[in-house]
């Protein structure tokens, strides 16, 4: 816990006597030359609250964090404890939703915090206590090993990194044995959303977008595959256009062929506008707007397939879903977790 140990940024002072280091909002401490994988991450950390902990498996600004948020409730509040992916410097909460979890962690004292990594799993503990952090202990991030940086506002403590070769075996993919869900989809390039004032949400929100709108199917450049869950992250193929105060969108692509005419009711989960057409006729568009009363949908805002549902028209033979789907929040001065998931109740008479 010495200066030479660490690359800072913002004001951080590094109390050598103590094992310590503090620091202050919107500051960072990355660890020079270590490279952790599987293992355990101790430390003791003291904060008076915001979004604090640390980041690990990272390259770059890619890779995963476990994160704080010290307050009174804690011990009751299930967003005490969040862990989710990190792209492109993309903090994405919202596309994570389940991995969050209360525990017994106080603000302006020290608490004890482990991490033990194995493989694509994690255990953590806070206060000799297991939290529920993350969802089923499977890691999601884009690496298996990398760096590991701590941010403020907080002191750390007495830091120890164990590391240890991975026994786990991984999981099978959720996504890969569900058939319902979609699982590949084609993507433009990302491009500035236009945009008005909505009086009533209080916020800029996109213009409703024209089929005509649509790029010719060579733009469609990118090839997205979901997650183990169904997810189909847009941050991590784009975010690096996620910048700036605009709100910031993409078309998406798939097709579904089907035996004969019929009506699919489809569920569907997205951060945070979209614009579903068939065939070229739009078929659905909703918001789902953290914290915004009216537009922002089950659960708290974050992507999930109980979002919403419609009807689904397909007719004989090939049919192209065309997505229009924008990363609207506070009105593009913020960019969090951008992502699309679609779910068919049942494959009767369809494929893709």
């Amino acid at each position: 816990m010495i200066a030479s140990a660490w690359t800072t940024k913002g004001n951080v002072t590094f109390l050598a006597d103590e094992s310590a280091i503090v620091i202050a909002q919107g500051g960072s401490a990355e660890l020079n030359s270590t490279t952790f994988s599987s293992g355990t991450i101790e430390f003791d950390m003291k904060s008076p609250g915001g979004n604090v902990g640390l980041t690990f498996h990272l390259r770059g600004n890619t890779g995963e964090a476990l994160y704080f948020r010290p307050s009174a409730d804690c011990a009751t509040s299930d967003d005490c404890v969040q862990y989710m992916r990190l792209d492109h410097g993309i903090f994405e909460w919202d596309l994570f939703g389940d991995n969050q979890a209360r525990a017994l962690f106080g603000a302006n004292v020290w608490n004890h915090v482990k991490l033990s990594v194995d493989g694509r799993s994690m255990h953590v503990w806070v206060n000799g206590t297991l939290v529920s952090a993350p969802r089923d202990n499977l890691l999601v991030g884009a690496f298996d090993n990398g760096t590991i940086k701590l941010h403020g506002p907080a002191s750390y403590a007495h830091l120890t990194i164990a590391s240890a070769t991975p026994t786990e075996t991984p999981k099978q993919s959720l996504a890969v044995g569900d058939a319902h869900l979609v699982t590949r989809w084609l993507a433009s390039n990302a491009f500035i959303m236009p945009s008005t004032f909505d009086a009533k949400l209080g916020q800029n929100t996109g213009v409703a977008p024209s089929i005509k709108s649509l790029p010719a199917t060579d733009a469609f450049k990118h090839v997205l595959h979901a997650d183990s869950t169904g997810l189909i992250n847009v941050t991590a193929a784009l975010g690096e256009s996620q910048k700036g105060n605009a709100i910031i969108a993409t078309w998406l692509k798939t097709e579904v062929t089907s035996e004969h005419a019929q009506v699919k009711h489809v569920s569907v989960g997205w951060t945070r506008e979209a614009w579903v057409f068939v065939n070229g006729e739009l078929v659905y568009a909703d918001k789902n707007l953290y914290g915004v009363p009216g537009a922002s949908k089950t659960p708290d805002g974050r992507l999930s397939l109980d979002n919403g549902a419609f009807n689904l028209p397909l007719k004989q033979g090939r049919n192209e879903i065309d997505v229009l789907l924008d990363d609207s929040f506070g009105g593009g001065v913020q960019h969090f977790g951008w992502g699309l998931m679609m779910r068919f109740p049942n494959t009767d008479g369809i494929q893709w």
